[in-house]
């Protein structure tokens, strides 16, 4: 087979609309040379980096200095649209919102549409609008002429911009006058970049940036020329082949497992990964991208990719290329062994490092079906490679890399003489926006990194660089729910704002180690101490630094949010971190509350209580009732009791010491009063003033009011699933008649009333001498139904059926209070265990039953259970009596309150627990 290395074509090439192109500074003397360029897709600013490559010898990170030539957009409806939405009030014209923002979508499309038709068109000088598409971010050259540079003040800022807009448009003018307007320009032409409104052509600055010395500043002033060079002609940048600049994932189509690059021990290593996924290939990692190189001749060049060109593979995470080298590893492998022949020197894969030469990176590419070799390469074909120096095949092996690991993922490959026919990888494409996620997330690591680094030298950090990492962090935060903003739109808060986080965004964060350096940056305080202590960040002087801490602590919120590796990796290296930052109201205790939530391994694991009486202190120093929410949460996961937890946290509340961080109840004058202490001064008042106050808008009674109401739900959460320690105890405080006053009392708020109707069911039902039947289900609660838009305050299944709100609750309150003892869970009465009734010895139990047991014994035994029945039928009768009138009266029905449905529904669960 007959290979070729790409030639270029770029010194009879005209520039067209769609190519991708790089411009160079050809400086002299003391001018500047190098590519515009930017600093990642965490900064905004262009640059020329003078040390880094040169047409003969490109920068190692190419992918920053290249740019799509694309036809002018029209952006004036846009405009109009995002001034109308930046200026609104809170009360818009919701009719001309919509209009503008039609015809701010319908400009959009034109002007894609018009993308499309001019594609191929030369570009003239003078006469051809362009704008400057940065291909790494997809944002626009932008020369913003009402800013001035941040070096030279007296010039024009450029930088990137998320839309585009009119700053946007530019010219392209001829250096030398061999060129006339009008001409097609040439690849290769040095030119002028010229700003259509700002008329103010690129130059790039002599002086460097203060925070990155080796980069100089782009900014619109003086002249400077540029010298085009072409990276790919529009004619190639086709969707379905392989194209430099791709970037591409290699899954083994035999082994089913992707090729990776990561760290172990220490060093980088290449292997196929193990999955434990059903399906293979969703198991897709940041750490398998590999972005793909033509080789040419000219390299600043690339094209599509043909069958019989030469190719390098790029690690997209450490910038580190595809290699082979010699394996002194020993280990038998019957692949190996098959396929290296006579050969004595056996290969495996790794990547390059400063010492390695460039062809022993270089790779062939082999249809594993019949093709010409001048054909270009689909972009999802299946492939073999070769290595070109070593002229060996690539190939998978059964050797683990992570050996000392009770399950190895990692597993060496190979390369061998011998071809093998099934080692074949598919070659999967990597969207574009994936792509973009990645390099944010490395970049960001980076940065954080480079600041966090200094600080921790004991440097102070200067305020643009305060000002940098802070509006990173947010970035971060925004990155991770999905709500990236643009430089035009007004941001929202960062640390209120909501939203689902994107599960592969969380990954990145993890395996991209921006975690890692988000706690290298919280471990500052730590590290510098006593110049700096955590309680500091109460001083006004240290407001950006305890901003930057509860930005932080955001984003690791969202970053383990239902995501369990991430969870157990921050539990298991940072929590103990996190832990002594607890009581600075940098949103620690917040924090660790989300991770170990509903995660019962994690609550077992690291949940001791010291943990528990860190929270206590935090609630008597507070008063705030999410710290007690914390604290209930601790002790049940999805739906079960952590018994070991429960038992902690029973033991740790309710001891004499913490008494004073709970509400209790008592009895005056026929009239149920508060009793609470607060900065160690007691308080009372009746709950009926408190309940009038808070209708009234007192903020105090309010606040002491939903304090009771969670401390009610952390009761409950103790008592589940019958823990003696709290209901023992939690009875005599609450005893079952001022429950049932206290949920019958209609001036008190719907949220308490269901509170106590709560406790009702886990202190005063769910115990002994009750016992848990579960009949066969022929129907369930909606709060059954694993739907994640199942809620107390949105369910309204009369909607659907046309019933109104009471109709349907009268039914289902009949049916329910008719139906007790035909179906749902119930609670039957059985005799308590008695110290004279000891239980039967394994010897008498063996093949007994009833008719062998003494009759006396019976009916003494069958006298008791009938006493016993009576007297718990008794005790709980006036509750009977409250839930049949409640759930039979249609008047008392008002959906749309939503914490009606709440005590709605914990009725229903008392009148389950006792059908």
């Amino acid at each position: 087979m007959a290979f070729k290395v790409e030639v270029s074509e770029s010194r009879c090439s005209y520039l067209h609309v769609g190519d991708i192109v790089s411009f160079f500074a050809e400086g002299s003397g003391t001018s500047v040379s190098g590519f515009i360029s930017t600093l990642g897709l965490v900064d905004d600013r262009v640059v020329v980096k003078p040390d880094e490559g040169d047409l003969d010898n490109p920068p190692a990170k190419f992918r920053d200095s290249l740019f799509k030539i694309v036809p002018m957009h029209r952006y004036s409806a846009q405009e109009q649209f995002r001034k109308a939405t930046a200026t609104a009030r809170s009360m818009p014209d919701v009719v001309i919102l919509q209009k503008l923002q039609a015809a701010a979508d319908q400009e959009r499309s034109r002007s894609d549409e018009e993308t499309t038709k001019q594609m191929g068109t030369p570009v003239l000088y003078h006469n051809t609008v362009i704008q400057l598409v940065h291909v790494k971010s997809n944002k626009y050259l932008t020369v913003q002429k009402r800013l001035p540079a941040l070096v030279e003040r007296r010039a024009m800022r450029i930088s990137l911009d998320n839309q585009g807009s009119e700053a946007a448009w530019f010219i392209l003018t001829p250096v030398y006058k061999l060129r006339s307007p009008g001409d097609s320009v040439v690849i290769g032409d040095k030119v002028i970049l010229m700003p259509v409104n700002a008329q103010q052509p690129f130059h790039v600055s002599e002086y460097s940036l203060p925070d990155h010395p080796n980069c100089k500043e782009v900014n619109a002033g003086e002249c400077s020329s540029w010298k085009i060079s072409l990276f790919m002609d529009n004619k190639e940048d086709n969707p379905e082949v392989l194209k430099g600049g791709d970037v591409v994932r290699l899954f083994h189509s035999e082994q089913e497992k992707f090729l990776t690059c990561d760290k172990h021990e220490g060093s980088l290593r290449v292997f196929l990964r193990t999955s434990g996924r059903i399906k293979r290939t969703d198991a897709t990692s940041s750490k398998a991208m590999w972005e793909v190189e033509v080789v040419n001749h000219d390299p600043c060049r690339s094209g599509a990719g043909h069958w019989n060109n030469l190719y390098r593979f790029k690690h997209l995470a450490t910038g580190h290329y595809l290699a082979a080298e010699v394996d002194h590893d020993s280990t038998l492998d019957p692949v190996r062994q098959k396929l290296k022949g006579q050969m004595d020197t056996v290969y495996h894969l790794t990547v390059d490092d400063n010492n390695t030469e460039t062809w022993l990176t270089i790779f062939e590419l082999e249809a594993t079906t019949i093709q010409q070799t001048d054909q270009t390469v689909p972009k999802n074909s299946y492939v073999r490679l070769r290595h070109v120096r070593t002229k060996s095949w690539v190939h998978a092996t059964s050797i683990p890399i992570d050996k000392d690991a009770e399950k190895p993922v990692m597993h060496k490959v190979g390369a061998a003489p011998t071809r093998e026919d099934k080692e074949a990888f598919a070659l999967m494409a990597v969207p574009p926006q994936e792509v973009r996620d990645l390099d944010f997330a490395n970049d960001a690591a980076k940065a954080i990194k480079t600041i966090a680094t200094k600080i921790e030298s004991g440097q102070q950090a200067t305020a643009n660089e305060k000002k940098y990492i802070i509006r990173l962090i947010e970035d971060l935060i925004f990155f991770v729910i999905g709500k990236e903003t643009s430089q035009s739109t007004q941001r929202p808060s960062a640390l209120t704002e909501e939203g689902e986080p994107d599960r592969d965004r969380q990954k990145l964060v993890r395996e991209q180690e921006v975690l890692k350096e988000i706690f290298h940056l919280l471990r500052i305080p730590l590290k510098v101490q006593p110049t700096f202590q955590m309680a500091d960040l109460a001083d006004k002087r240290y407001d950006a630094m305890h901003y930057l801490f509860c930005l932080c602590y955001r984003v690791i919120q969202h970053s383990q949010s239902n995501y369990r590796k991430n969870q157990e990796e921050i539990a298991n290296k940072y929590l103990s971190l996190m832990q002594s930052q607890i009581g600075f109201e940098v949103r620690a205790e917040d924090t660790i509350a989300a991770l170990v939530r509903n995660n019962s391994k994690l609550l077992e694991k690291h949940i001791h209580k010291k943990e528990i009486q860190t929270f206590v202190d935090l609630l008597r120093k507070s008063r705030e009732k999410k710290f007690l929410t914390y604290i209930g949460d601790l002790c049940v996961s999805k739906g079960m009791a952590i018994q070991r937890v429960q038992a902690m946290v029973c033991e740790v509340v309710l001891k004499d010491s913490n008494a004073d961080v709970l509400m209790t109840l008592s009895v005056e004058n026929e009239e149920i009063v508060l009793h609470w202490t607060e900065m160690g001064v007691a308080h009372s008042k009746s709950q009926m003033q408190l309940a009038d106050g808070a209708k009234t808008g007192n903020e105090d009674d309010t606040k002491n009011l939903d304090y009771f109401t969670a401390q009610l739900q952390l009761f409950c959460n103790m008592c589940f699933n019958r823990q003696y320690l709290a209901i023992l105890k939690i009875k005599e405080m609450l005893p079952i008649d001022i429950v049932l006053q206290c949920t019958e009392n209609k001036a008190l708020p719907f949220s308490l009333r269901a509170g106590f109707s709560h406790i009702m069911q886990c202190v005063h039902l769910d115990i002994n001498p009750q016992e848990t039947v579960n009949p066969v289900g022929y129907s369930r609660l909606w709060s059954q139904i694993p739907d994640s838009t199942t809620s107390v305050s949105e369910y309204s299944p009369w909607l659907e059926t046309g019933m109104s709100g009471s109709s349907f609750m009268h039914e289902v309150g009949a049916a329910l209070v008719s139906s007790k003892g035909s179906s749902g869970t119930s609670l039957e009465c059985q005799m308590p265990p008695d110290e004279d009734d000891a239980p039967m010895s394994p010897t008498n139990t063996e093949g007994s039953d009833d008719v062998l047991r003494d009759p006396a014994q019976c009916r003494r035994e069958k006298f008791k259970q009938t006493k016993h029945k009576e007297a718990e039928k008794a005790r709980i009768l006036k509750t009977m009596e409250f839930v049949e009138q409640y759930l039979a009266l249609p008047s008392v029905w008002s959906f749309e309150d939503k914490e009606q449905n709440l005590l709605t529904y914990e009725v229903m669960m008392t009148s389950s627990s006792m059908t």
